[in-house]
């Protein structure tokens, strides 16, 4: 897991609103590691779905704006490429899992015909084999009845049958990078954990997951890293374990303090006071430090830069909890 698939640099992307101008995501860098699944968590609003649909240039421009960075998938820069060379990495080499089947999947189109489809243009097969290939993704991904399921339009389907077709159409093409934008919205429990033991199995093996959530209940069952993301700019970054054993920056600590617990009584559950700044206005200094209760001056004034605080650790604080190294 120590080869980057995918690296991303200083990612600065904004959108012309009524407010002004709005910069959704500021400064953004992060490796993405052959095998590994690497969590990208924080509140709705904080950027994480922009950074998603960045790299594979989805977001509509105008309003958006690409203002800067990189993201090299091999060596190329898919920001920068040509749309043809980008047309045939995405949906092939690069998968995605959207947060919304119902808005990702033809209502025109039945299923066995857009998973065929995928098959045709990803795997180089025609006819009867790429309907065959689609019919085997949709056994493997768990879905009741694949055969009647591929003659099926989506609105006949449940939310967790079509989160699975779309699974399976990401997973078809045998993608290097799976980037998967909060997979389970919506679905129940028993749903969930079985997108995610799909998601689990890639892991260890050559595909690499971007995992997008604001659960850290989810990136404690299915990550390898996790890089927290605050008010369009990364808080922290570090290994699941070292991250969750001693937080570095205090929204981290929010954040897990907020997860329930199994025996945790009926007390109840802590938050984070406050709300996400204004990111067509942000506050000087740290965007936490208004809602931080261990912000000083220095906070409030001057922002921090993402600081190494042991190897493979980093957090953007002045007074991050350095813990036992």
């Amino acid at each position: 897991m120590d080869e980057v698939l995918l690296r991303v640099e200083d990612l600065r992307i904004g959108f012309d609103v009524p407010a002004g101008f709005l910069r959704a995501v500021d400064g953004v860098s992060f490796d993405v590691r052959r095998g590994e699944v690497l969590g990208l968590v924080g509140e709705s609003g904080c950027g994480k779905t922009v950074t998603a649909l960045a790299l594979l240039r989805l977001l509509a421009r105008p309003p958006a704006t690409i203002e800067g960075g990189r993201a090299l998938f091999h060596g190329r820069d898919l920001l920068s490429m040509p749309i043809a060379e980008l047309r045939a990495l995405r949906g092939g080499r690069i998968g995605m899992v959207f947060q919304e089947p119902m808005t990702a999947l033809s209502p025109l189109h039945r299923i066995g015909d857009q998973l065929a489809e995928t098959a045709r243009l990803h795997r180089s097969v025609s006819g009867a084999d790429a309907w065959a290939l689609g019919l085997d993704w949709l056994k493997r991904v768990g879905l009741p009845d694949p055969a009647q399921r591929m003659q099926d339009h989506p609105h006949q389907l449940s939310g967790g049958m079509r989160q699975r077709v779309l699974l399976a159409m990401a997973l078809l093409p045998e993608p290097e990078l799976v980037i998967a934008d909060e997979p389970t919205t919506a679905l129940d429990v028993t749903i969930q954990a079985q997108i995610f033991e799909l998601l689990l199995r890639l892991r260890g093996g050559d595909t690499a997951v971007l995992l997008i959530t604001h659960d850290m209940g989810v990136v404690w069952d299915v990550c390898d890293r996790v890089h927290v993301m605050y008010a369009a700019r990364l808080a922290e970054k570090g290994p699941k374990a070292a991250v969750f054993a001693r937080p570095a920056h205090p929204y981290t600590r929010g954040l897990l303090a907020a997860m329930p617990r199994l025996h945790g009584g009926a007390a109840r559950l802590p938050d984070i006071p406050g709300q996400l700044p204004s990111l067509a206005d942000p506050p000087p200094g740290c965007r936490f430090a208004p809602r931080c209760p261990l912000a000083r001056d220095v906070c409030r004034a001057t922002e921090p830069e993402m600081q190494e605080l042991e190897p493979g650790r980093e957090a953007a604080c002045w007074f991050p909890d350095r813990g036992a190294t």
